[in-house]
């Protein structure tokens, strides 16, 4: 992924350096380490990092889930907690804020740069939409404000991930901020078949069927019991 300004929020002098230490050697840069939740608001509208990790208990009136709410009024950049907490009671707080990550103290260097890259990742497609003309055999994946038009035809199958949804053709991979239940309800279901919890499938791009798999291009989708019946009524058998 590419260089980030990354923004530190933790009161701890020594886990604040190694995390430091974490992202400049993966490349990022550290706009600043803020120890207070005050300074921290101040820091944070000033310098305008790509991404902040926050603390939750911070010394001082204001803590992290503070610092994010407020901010997230004023900035939009991704938020990843970082806590010893897990209670329920912080859980709650944490939802309610809609952060792009959290992170369970103490946690190693790979959970720490791959939440970053994938809340990055997640932050930047946030606004990606499908709308379906149902007259028409195109898709438009809304990026950004800009519609991209893809083709039905050229759809391979959708791939549910977390809360989003993945829609692969032969030649890309686009996110889209809808749930895999929400794609299936907007799609066409004389072409686009469910065989699995996490996968729809174009039915007219299976390559082969084998041993609970299916196989289209160079991808293996897995296919459950529950949705194997389907799959053979649809099959034209000779």
């Amino acid at each position: 992924m590419k260089a980030l300004n990354i923004h530190i929020i933790e009161d701890e002098p020594l886990i604040a350096e190694t995390i430091k230490a974490i992202l400049e050697n993966e490349n990022h840069s550290v706009t600043g380490i803020s120890f207070r939740g005050k300074d921290a608001i101040f820091d944070v509208e000033q310098l305008k990092p790509d991404l902040v990790l926050v603390d939750i208990m911070l010394k001082g009136d204001v803590d992290g889930v503070q610092i994010v709410k407020h901010l997230k009024q004023k900035i939009d950049i991704p938020f990843i907690y970082l806590t010893s907490l897990s209670d329920e009671k912080t859980l709650e707080r944490v939802k309610a804020t809609n952060p792009s990550g959290f992170i369970v103290k103490p946690f190693n260097e790979h959970t720490l740069t791959a939440n970053i890259e994938l809340a990055y990742h997640k932050h930047q497609t946030l606004k990606f939409d499908i709308s379906v003309n149902t007259q028409s055999e195109d898709f438009f994946i809304k990026n950004k404000g800009e519609l991209v038009k893809v083709a039905q035809s050229d759809i391979l199958f959708f791939e549910a991930y977390d809360n989003y949804c993945n829609l692969y053709t032969s030649e890309k991979k686009h996110l889209i901020s809808h749930t895999l239940k929400r794609i299936e309800e907007k799609i066409p279901s004389d072409i686009f078949l469910k065989v699995h919890r996490s996968y729809i499938i174009n039915f007219s791009k299976i390559d082969s069927i084998n041993d609970g798999y299916i196989f289209i291009e160079h991808h293996k989708i897995p296919y459950s019991k529950s949705h194997k019946e389907q799959l053979m009524q649809k099959l034209n058998l000779l």
